[in-house]
């Protein structure tokens, strides 16, 4: 339309009826019915179920497929190139991803805790005690982060302990799950004492046994998108949600600590 002063206020009303139906500038608005894939480190399982509702509701119409897995099992997939949108795993599985993936964000740290059935029938009350006769005792799988974990603690612990305490813990191992929710899961069904997260202390069904801080050892979970990804920016979204105050919040709630900022 050719503006004149008869029809300028007519020009206006267009350009700014117009610009009410423009694209807004910054990230792109999602298409209606997107969907991200996520992969998911198993113990992070409850924390991310409510970090996923919260995404989604900040991004109507968007929907999160996620798998919740070892971190061999993310870590293989990553090397596979299989277009994952985001994952959250241990920092050392991506130690050697750095060509598929984005640079990591840290957004929590975890740490290893015994954990024993209510009333905690077979009377373990430290460490030292997963050598006891009679002790059944679930950990993970040695390529598994949680079993990688736990193996530290007890190799930390042989040095006060002896080799004979090391050998007596592994003979009472019953269950090795790759999956840390696997772990727990097996915690008063076919085990009495379980090596795993302290994310995953639950009063209702569980009693948290500590680990002495000179034997623990300190885990970092890391999210990255992978270079395959289809979704990235919204991929981008949901590791800044969960690495933001929001986010933060709602993993304190899950016992998990934060991460280190530098």
């Amino acid at each position: 339309m050719r503006c004149t002063r008869s029809r300028a206020a007519l020009c206006v009303a267009a350009a700014l009826a117009a610009g009410a139906f423009a694209p807004a500038t910054g990230s792109p608005a999602a298409a209606e019915g997107t969907t991200i894939t996520a992969q998911v480190a198993s113990n992070a399982q409850g924390a991310f179920t409510v970090l996923i509702r919260q995404f989604e509701v900040k991004h109507p119409g968007v929907k999160v497929d996620v798998k919740y897995l070892g971190g061999s099992t993310i870590g293989k997939a990553i090397d596979n190139g299989d277009p994952i949108d985001v994952v959250l795993v241990g920092s050392s599985v991506l130690e050697k991803e750095g060509q598929f993936i984005e640079p990591p964000t840290p957004v929590l740290r975890n740490k290893e805790m015994i954990l024993v059935p209510k009333g905690n029938p077979a009377k373990i009350h430290s460490l030292k005690d997963l050598a006891n006769p009679g002790v059944k005792l679930s950990m993970g799988t040695p390529t598994s982060a949680v079993g990688k974990l736990a193996s530290q603690v007890i190799q930390s612990a042989a040095a006060e302990y002896g080799f004979d305490w090391v050998t007596a813990v592994r003979k009472n191992i019953v269950v090795q799950s790759e999956k840390g929710s696997d772990v727990v899961a097996a915690i008063g069904k076919d085990a009495n004492a379980g090596i795993t997260f302290a994310s995953d202390v639950n009063p209702a069904k569980f009693e948290a046994i500590p680990i002495d801080d000179k034997y623990n050892v300190v885990s970092t979970y890391v999210m990255t998108v992978t270079k395959n990804a289809k979704n990235a920016a919204l991929g981008r979204d949901f590791v800044a949600l969960v690495a933001g105050p929001q986010g933060q919040a709602t993993l304190r709630k899950f016992n998990y600590m934060a991460p280190e900022r530098k």
